[in-house]
């Protein structure tokens, strides 16, 4: 039997590496090894000031550990802001043999330039002055589900503050040029209801194995409202990135 290759997940803006306890369960079922990270300004590492550089560290030492320890390439996942993260740290990861088997950036199909990271970053901070969206309040759950609700809050959750300096870190990238410098399978996986899919296309035919899957369910935070139907979603999606990564791209 084929081996699994270790995955490594990237959470989103303002949550933590909980924003994945959903998929733990399943991955490691199926034979994977897993790493969730924090990245900088969040989780473990609320205290620290999110730039550019730490966090593309943060993501590519994690893969780097987990192929060194096993050996094999490594599968990096991404959602929202660790998405288009983690394209940029594919692209540097890439660039040694043997490391990337693939990415897989759910929620990401987004090229924001400075004025609309600037906008995103209002939207989010807006939400808080919902009633019910504050700390997990009762409209939060309806939107996320008690459990999704659960797993994004456990590890705590960001300060606002965090939102502008993060969204300024992914303007200043040039997502497709990263993309072109991407040799492994890419994917893009989101919900059919996601609000950052408006250059699915574009992206997707930046990358010179791209693929692009939009399930018929679900929002931007498609893992914790339908985790059952996305964690199989995903685990198909991570064997057939592996398959054809391990045949070349005329496997696909």
């Amino acid at each position: 039997m084929t081996s699994r290759w270790p995955v490594v997940l990237i959470h989103g803006t303002r949550t933590s590496h909980s924003q994945w306890d959903l998929q733990l369960p399943a991955l490691r079922a199926a034979g994977h090894r897993v790493a969730t990270p924090d990245l900088p300004g969040h989780g473990s590492r609320r205290e620290e000031a999110f730039t550019l550089e730490t966090a593309l560290e943060t993501i590519e030492h994690a893969a780097r550990t987990l192929h060194e320890s096993s050996g094999e390439p490594v599968l990096l996942v991404g959602s929202s802001l660790g998405g288009m993260l983690s394209i940029r740290a594919a692209a540097d990861l890439d660039s040694t043999p043997g490391i990337l088997g693939g990415l897989v950036a759910c929620g990401a199909a987004l090229q924001p330039g400075p004025r609309g990271a600037r906008l995103y970053g209002r939207l989010i901070a807006s939400a808080d002055l919902v009633p019910g969206m504050r700390e997990g309040g009762a409209l939060f759950q309806r939107i996320l589900g008690a459990d999704g609700a659960r797993a994004y809050l456990r590890g705590g959750r960001a300060d606002l503050s965090v939102v502008a300096p993060a969204f300024a870190a992914v303007a200043s990238l040039d997502l497709r040029r990263d993309l072109a410098r991407i040799t492994a399978p890419v994917t893009f996986l989101h919900g059919r209801g996601d609000q950052l899919r408006a250059h699915e296309k574009t992206l997707t035919a930046a990358a010179p194995h791209g693929h692009l899957e939009v399930l018929p369910y679900g929002n931007h935070m498609v893992n914790l409202v339908a985790p059952g139907r996305f964690n199989a979603d995903l685990l198909r999606v991570l064997e057939r990135t592996q398959r054809e990564r391990r045949g070349g791209a005329s496997g696909s």
